[in-house]
């Protein structure tokens, strides 16, 4: 999948989406010179010499390196389309050289060609992504000391490719672990402040599931956000993309039932939720949710996972009776299918080209539970929510830990499945709970 955002795209005012070659045309008439994110070349890339720098490789590596960028061949140093012979581009060759000679190995490069419209000239595109994983170090040797292989570190410096020094790949490896870092606080903070939105003691007890993902390269500002259509069009498309691969839950979809479909202004994002509170005059129909698709590509879910709100078309104005609320697997199971498409949608529609983290919880609000429960002896609690058929295996764990997931750049029905899979368990195991897609 191409990256939906550019030096292309910024410097010629290209609206979001994919390349096309007359953009390429343009920006080699209107664009002076290099950037460190756009190199253009005159020649395909070829095939090394025994012993030597793989000259692909080590242009990729050094972009992904830095801040991502594109590979155009086909155009000279001077900016004059020469074009490449479509039948000479093998992307087999391209992606098996950097297996060869990258460590660790650049995930997420597309490579295409792109052919003007009466079809007598192309030009070939490598999109390299800013990597999450760099430094990446490239296998060779110098021109003069073939018989000397040594892994060094590329990295794209304005319109030229330099390499690392020692303390520059030690600082490398720091960021790397400071962007995961912080990438895992931004999910914590996100699950935190939807925990302040839901957990209040203005609503009657309730269970709910949070869950936040987040693209691993997430848009950058300059991106244009996303429209109310869009977004519109993103909720109904994760109800389909959830049916097909939750199996017999399918008949159960929380956000059909639930969301209008009309999606409203946030801050820096778009929000779906029917949270008219129910002691001010409000009358919300069955479970109370919040969906939020943010113009980064963050995505919020929270949904009240309480028996009671199931069975009744409204929130009722008074706790119901004894001291817990049941909480059902089943909609634990649901929940985390929908968030996974949610998120799957929104990348898909944002052209997003990145894996996705994901981060969900159980939680409620805290009292002290009264004694007794209504399952003696066994019954799991969330705070004050029993699971309902539970195992005399079960246990009630002082401490529900949030879990988290990653879902591939490229996701397929099962790898959806798998990431909702991974999701749910992690949440119900605690339990002693299984989790079971069928």
């Amino acid at each position: 999948m191409a990256s939906s955002w550019t030096r292309l795209h910024q410097e010629l005012g290209i609206p979001l989406g994919p390349l096309t070659y007359a953009h390429i045309e343009q920006g080699a008439n209107e664009i002076v010179g290099e950037r460190d994110d756009l190199d253009w070349k005159r020649d395909l890339p070829k095939k090394a010499d025994p012993g030597e720098w793989n000259e692909f490789s080590k242009d990729v590596a050094a972009m992904a390196n830095a801040r991502g960028g594109l590979l155009i061949y086909g155009v000279r140093n001077d900016r004059k389309i020469t074009g490449v012979d479509p039948s000479a581009v093998h992307t087999e060759h391209l992606f098996k050289w950097l297996r060869a000679n990258t460590q660790p190995f650049v995930a997420g490069i597309d490579a295409y060609t792109l052919t003007s419209e009466d079809g007598s000239m192309s030009v070939l595109v490598v999109d390299v992504p800013a990597s999450a994983m760099a430094p990446h170090f490239i296998l060779g040797s110098t021109p003069r000391e073939k018989e000397l292989r040594a892994f060094a570190v590329p990295f794209r410096y304005s319109d030229h490719t330099g390499w690392l020094a020692e303390h520059e790949i030690d600082r490398a490896y720091r960021d790397r672990f400071a962007r995961q870092g912080a990438a895992d606080q931004v999910l914590e903070r996100h699950l935190d402040r939807v925990r302040e939105v839901v957990l209040t003691d203005e609503f009657p007890p309730m269970a709910w599931l949070i869950a936040v993902s987040r693209p691993s390269r997430p848009l950058p500002p300059l991106v244009p956000p996303t429209s109310r259509e869009q977004a519109r069009y993103v909720l109904q498309e994760t109800l389909a993309t959830a049916a097909d691969f939750q199996g017999e839950f399918s008949g159960t979809q929380l956000m059909r039932n639930v969301l209008t479909g009309t999606p409203q202004v946030g801050l820096r994002c778009w929000i779906e939720a029917n949270f008219l509170h129910p002691f001010r005059g409000g009358n919300p129909r069955g479970r109370l949710m919040l969906v939020e698709l943010h113009h980064d590509g963050t995505v919020v879910y929270a949904v009240d996972v309480s028996r009671y709100a199931r069975q009744k078309d409204a929130i009722p104005t008074e706790p119901p009776q004894g001291a817990y609320t049941p909480v059902e697997t089943r909609v634990v199971q649901v929940g985390a299918s929908e968030v996974v498409a949610l998120s799957h949608e929104f990348r898909r529609m944002r052209r997003i080209d990145s894996g996705t983290d994901l981060a969900a919880a159980l939680v409620s609000v805290e009292k002290s539970p009264a004694p007794g429960l209504p399952f003696p002896g066994y019954a799991p609690v969330i705070e004050n929510h029993s699971f309902l058929d539970v195992p005399s295996t079960a246990r009630c764990p002082k401490k529900i830990l949030p879990v988290g997931s990653e879902l591939p750049p490229a996701a397929d029905r099962t790898a959806l499945r798998e990431c909702a899979q991974s999701l749910a368990s992690g949440l119900l195991n605690q339990f002693g709970l299984e989790s079971i897609f069928p």
